[in-house]
This record gives structure tokens, sequence and C-alpha cells, in this order.
């Protein structure tokens, strides 16, 4: 999970996470490889799931606003 070449803030990870295993709970689909579920058409890339993370000093927790562009 990359935008603009930095790791997401973790606020936005938690998010996407929570709304994906709410997902994945709610069809049956927590106890599912990810190679299974890359063959089904879902409301979100699992591929984009992160895996690895940044050392913690890199982490940040959110986006200021005046990191914000549009």
């Amino acid at each position: 999970m990359n935008s603009r070449g930095k790791f997401l803030p973790l606020m936005v990870i938690r998010r996407y996470l929570k709304l994906t295993f709410n997902y994945c709970s709610d069809y049956g689909l927590i106890d599912r490889k990810i190679e299974e579920l890359k063959g089904i058409e879902l409301p979100f890339k699992i591929e984009l799931l992160p895996t690895n993370y940044p050392n913690p000093d890199e982490l940040i927790l959110t986006i200021n606003k005046s990191e914000i562009t549009l």
C-alpha cells in the first residue's frame, strides 16, 4: 500500500483492513487462501493488503492537511 512512494498512514491501513475483514467475514471468505480470492470479483484488491511493513520509525499515523494535494 504505497501512495506516491510512501507507505500509507496506519489509520488508512487500519480502515482498509477493517473493511476487508468485515466483508470477508460476512461472505464466508475468512478461511480461504489469498490465491483463491484473487480469482473472485471483490470490492477491494486483496493483493494490496500489506504483508511487509517499514520500520516503526518510518511509519506515520495520519496525514496532515498540508500534505493533501488534489
